[in-house]
């Protein structure tokens, strides 16, 4: 009888989460410094570490483009629900943002 590779390491998938573990040697000038902005921003040396590595594999793509347009390709960040503008004054009763954009374009035409 013939295993997959999923079979014989369900047990190691199911011991240990999903994500990827790992460990990483840095220099210790480094490493002081990831501490000390640690302990001055409050957040775990894990989380600082997971956000560089998350910024520097969604700019990867982008190290060919000039610095000076590098801006207009970079993706946003993910937002939230803060991050909306309201807008105030509210639009009037039955008007959605599209037919109003709409509607000042064909006034300036």
């Amino acid at each position: 009888m013939t295993t997959t590779h999923a079979a014989q390491t369900w047990w190691y998938r199911k011991r240990y989460r999903r994500d990827m573990a790992m460990n990483l040697r840095l220099p210790e000038e480094l490493a002081n410094a990831l501490r000390d902005l640690s302990e001055t921003t409050g957040r775990s040396q894990q989380g600082l570490a997971r956000e560089a590595l998350e910024e520097y594999v969604r700019d990867y793509a982008l190290r060919d483009y000039p610095k000076e347009v590098r801006h207009l390709v970079t993706p946003a960040p993910a937002g939230s629900w803060d991050d909306v503008i309201l807008l105030d004054p509210p639009l009037p009763a039955g008007t959605d943002v599209q037919t109003m954009l709409s509607e000042q374009r064909d006034q300036r035409y």
